[in-house]
């Protein structure tokens, strides 16, 4: 039944997504001098609405000087805005019920010279909410009413053409939004929610949406096509001068608790900030972690995976500063995190192989601590506007300490017991690393000609202590006791790696449009590794070393690359076609195998993109890169320090290059009258010769690995989406639809027998957004599809299931001072050959919060995570023939009452 209603919902928001209310109704005319009655090409008009002198539409006059606006609602009133070089702009108030046949034709529209007019008139203007200048679109923040004492976050949502989601992530003209920026700096790094949950809504004075050049067409002034949606916002004056901050803090049932703080102190073209936070529900810091979405993948120091019982502490400290009429800027951040993690988790699996099944049942203990300082500052000086030096640095000192314990009895196909394995480890590993690096671009005379240098450095080192043991009984085929091994470690490490690359780059243009780019890059690395075990069942002193679980390796590989591209850049079309030849050296002496191993590989780089711009919010991009991949240097000697007892990594000197080509296509649209955003993605590629892990499983259940080359095989992959989002204006509601397919296959070697994995996935989703200032703001988004698994050497045995996800969020608020918010994530997926039953988790949290003091600084929350008490770690895993479900320690069902205080204090300035 739950199915049928479901499929009902879905349904009746399909149908929601492909309404249409209105008619629609054209605008046009010819812009004219009015004295000379000469034709004004170029000349820009805006369309705006006349309730509230939003901007709906832009455009220019032809080169006969005439206009056109389509889509129009034929009830609207709207105001047309002309303006032209020397002459006096001019609105026109236009109202859709006087067009006739559907056109609004106002015929001759006339514009006098401002040296004429001015002698008489005095103008005034009137700020936009919105302007639209080239490629950047610039809201006036305070057009857009929020919530006071509001965040960035919550005044995004109020911008048309923006929207954010439970999560924070922003989404601008149909497409995410990668950066935020704050006067143009970063801050604290690439994390915009760290930014726009943090930063007050009533400091910003402009939003500004642009696509963000890549670093080098910013230099060179060459386009390349390449883009990053991005959002600037620009402090207001008065609101730059100050310190402003909040401080939260919680407790609740079961011992939870959450307390974090930041103090931020602007002073013109200085900014500094300071954060900290500590909490032991699953929060390790103010941005991207703060996001409570369980079970995210992140890896690292200071995340949280959902795995486990964690409490964490993280600060930081951010400072920036512009002087020396902006020749001069430094931009620095440093971070602290501290995470400690404990829980348990049970692992079912099923091995399929050409001799049949391996069925497994692991249980563990885990224990794991991290701690971390990260640092980092750029200095950028422009000796003039053609020549820039920068420097870049960073440094991070790493430490975490992993302790567990497990059992795992594993079974043949038939049940019968194969082996049981039991172990223990612990480690205690430090990794420190450093990097400088410094760079030189300067302009030549002639405009498009650039030379710059770039030299990077990087040191680091690691160290660690630890102890592992593993004991496996194994049995007969009658499922008798056959035989016993232990192996019992201690563990030391104690490796430093040096990498040095420099890169010269010439630009050189050959007409207006076509440009010669040029570039060279020698890159070197010495890698020396020890790593050594010692055998403590033959000698528990810990002096003897055994040979077999270690590791000592030098290794140098030098790197020469030269390429060369042509690049055509004309208003609305880009095309880049080119090539880099690199030559790789290796030489890698194993001290204790011994091996040698000394080769050069031969690698090129083919490289093609053509992006066209219709306009400025349509636009098309295709591409193709090939790619020669040379072996790494652990799949030519794995280390033989990471061999057990079950598992041996062999290696292979005879390692050849792989080669890929991926193509790659993307289009996207916006219409800004009717708020419609559309697009599509398509990517293929293919691997030939591809360069992968052989398995040699034996009838104990010990595993071989050795990487090779599948000659004669190819692996492909491919994906592509489409989605359509649309304002329904007679509801204000945002509406979405997209679907995609990915899937490919690949081959590999088990047991010597080639075995090709296909896969498929197919999506359908609907996402709706609706808000209202002051009084709600509701979200929704919906997943479904079908994902398909098929082994060619166990065709009995795919995985095969449908899936849906949905997550509506809303926020409501009322009787003035009061705030509900709530958010759920329903997750179902349907049993299949590899997994016996259908898998259903809800987790819903909510919140309730009333505000008090002057500007509603002080917030009272009550809330609980996970009502319905079902969030019980749960993941699954399909990789080639093998499949896993694994069930984990996660944080579950609490109440917490929290409070939140913001402050400011800003100084008056002297006008």
């Amino acid at each position: 039944m739950t199915k049928k209603y479901l499929g009902l919902v879905w349904f009746s928001l399909f149908l929601l997504c492909i309404q249409s209310y209105a008619q629609k109704t054209s605008v046009t005319g010819v812009v004219m001098d009015s004295s000379a009655n000469v034709r004004l090409a170029n000349a820009s008009v805006v369309l705006l609405q006349d309730k509230d002198s939003f901007i709906v539409a832009d455009t220019r006059a032809d080169k006969d000087g005439k206009f056109a606006f389509h889509n129009l609602s034929d009830t609207a009133r709207y105001v047309l805005f002309f303006s032209y070089p020397k002459y006096a702009d001019y609105a026109h108030r236009v109202f859709m019920r006087d067009a006739k046949n559907n056109l609004f034709n106002m015929n001759k529209v006339n514009m006098i010279l401002k040296e004429k007019l001015l002698q008489e008139v005095i103008v005034k203007s009137q700020v936009s909410a919105i302007k639209i200048k080239g490629d950047t679109t610039e809201y006036t923040a305070d057009s857009f009413k929020v919530q006071a004492n509001a965040t960035v976050e919550e005044l995004l949502r109020q911008l048309p053409g923006l929207q954010v989601d439970q999560y924070g992530n922003i989404t601008a003209q149909g497409q995410k939004v990668k950066k935020v920026l704050v006067d143009g700096e970063e801050f604290f790094g690439d994390d915009p929610t760290l930014v726009t949950r943090n930063l007050r809504a009533d400091m910003i004075d402009k939003v500004q949406v642009y696509d963000k050049k890549s670093d080098a067409a910013a230099f060179t002034g060459i386009e390349d096509g390449v883009k990053d949606k991005t959002i600037n916002l620009k402090i207001k004056e008065d609101k730059n001068h100050g310190v402003f901050g909040k401080v939260e803090a919680g407790g609740g049932t079961d011992q939870h608790y959450n307390a974090q703080g930041m103090l931020n102190a602007f002073k013109g073209k200085r900014k500094m900030a300071v954060y900290g936070t500590t909490s032991n529900i699953g929060r390790t810091g103010l941005g991207s972690a703060d996001k409570e979405k369980i079970g995210s993948d992140e890896d690292g120091n200071g995340t949280y995976s959902g795995k486990g019982l964690p409490t964490a502490t993280s600060a930081g400290l951010h400072y920036d500063k512009k002087w020396g009429e902006d020749k001069n800027s430094i931009n620095g951040n440093y971070k602290f995190n501290m995470t400690n993690v404990a829980g348990n988790d049970n692992t079912i699996s099923q091995n399929n192989l050409p001799t049949g099944l391996i069925l497994s049942n692991a249980n563990n203990h885990f224990e794991n601590s991290s701690s971390g300082h990260k640092a980092n500052a750029k200095y950028i000086h422009k000796f003039d506007t053609t020549s820039t030096v920068t420097v870049y640095t960073d440094g991070s000192i790493n430490n975490s300490k992993n302790k567990s314990n497990g059992m795992t009895r594993n079974l043949r196909g038939d049940s019968s017991l194969l082996y049981n394995y039991q172990s223990f480890g612990s480690n205690d590993y430090d990794y420190n690393a450093y990097n400088l690096n410094l760079s030189w671009e300067k302009k030549l005379k002639k405009y498009g000609r650039t030379l710059s240098f770039y030299l990077n450095n990087n040191f680091s080192n690691d160290a660690s202590l630890g102890e592992s043991y593993s004991k496996s009984d194994f049995y007969d085929e009658q499922g008798l006791f056959d035989s016993t091994a232990t192996l019992h470690l201690q563990r030391k490490m104690n490796d430093d790696w040096r990498t040095l690359s420099f890169n010269a780059n010439y630009t050189e243009p050959l007409t207006s449009k076509l440009s010669l780019l040029v570039n060279y890059k020698l890159n070197n690395e010495e890698l020396h590794d020890d790593k050594r075990s010692f055998d403590l069942a033959k000698d528990p002193s810990g002096a003897t070393m055994d040979k077999k679980f270690s590791t000592l390796m030098n290794s140098t590989i030098w790197g020469n690359q030269a390429g060369a591209a042509l690049n055509y850049a004309s208003k609305k079309f880009i095309a880049k076609i080119g090539n880099n030849v690199k030559l790789v050296r290796m030489n890698i002496e194993d001290s204790y195998r011994p091996l040698t191993f000394d080769k050069q590989f031969w690698n090129w780089n083919p490289q093609a993109s053509l992006n066209y711009k219709f306009s400025n919010y349509k636009s098309l991009n295709v591409s193709y890169n090939g790619n020669s991949t040379n072996p790494e240097r652990t799949q030519l000697l794995p280390l033989a320090f990471n061999n057990g007892q079950l598992s041996t990594y062999l290696p292979n000197l005879d390692l050849k290059n792989s080669f890929s080509n991926n193509l790659t296509a993307y289009y996207n649209t916006v219409k800004v009258v009717s708020q419609t955003y559309a697009g599509g993605y398509a990517n293929y590629s293919r691997a030939s010769n591809p360069i992968v892990n052989s398995v040699l499983v034996d009838t104990s259940g010990a595993y071989t690995y050795q990487f090779i080359n599948m000659q004669g095989y190819t692996n492909q992959n491919y994906n592509a989406s489409l989605y359509y989002s649309k304002k329904i204006q007679a509801w204000d509601l945002q509406a979405g639809a997209y679907g995609s397919i990915s899937g490919g296959n690949t081959f590999s070697l088990i047991n010597r027998a080639v075995n090709k994995l296909n896969y498929t996935t197919y999506t359908l989703g609907l996402e709706f957004f609706k808000t209202k200032m002051k009084a709600y703001s509701l979200y929704l988004t919906g997943t479904g599809g079908y994902t398909l698994n098929s082994s060619s050497l166990q065709p009995g045995s795919n995985n095969n299931y449908f899936f849906y996800n949905l997550n509506p969020s809303a926020d409501i608020y009322f009787l003035k001072k009061f705030q509900l918010h709530t958010d759920l994530n329903y997750l179902w997926q349907q049993k299949s050959r590899a997994f016996s039953d259908n898998f259903t988790r809800t987790i819903w949290n909510a919140w309730v919060g009333r505000n008090f003091l002057k500007n509603d600084q002080l917030t009272i929350k009550i809330s609980c995570n996970d009502i319905l008490n079902e969030n019980n770690g749960y993941a699954r895993t399909a990789n080639n023939t093998f499949f896993s479900e694994n069930r984990y320690t996660t944080i579950r069902r609490f109440f917490m009452v929290g409070a939140t205080w913001s402050f400011t204090k800003f100084n008056n300035l002297k006008q």
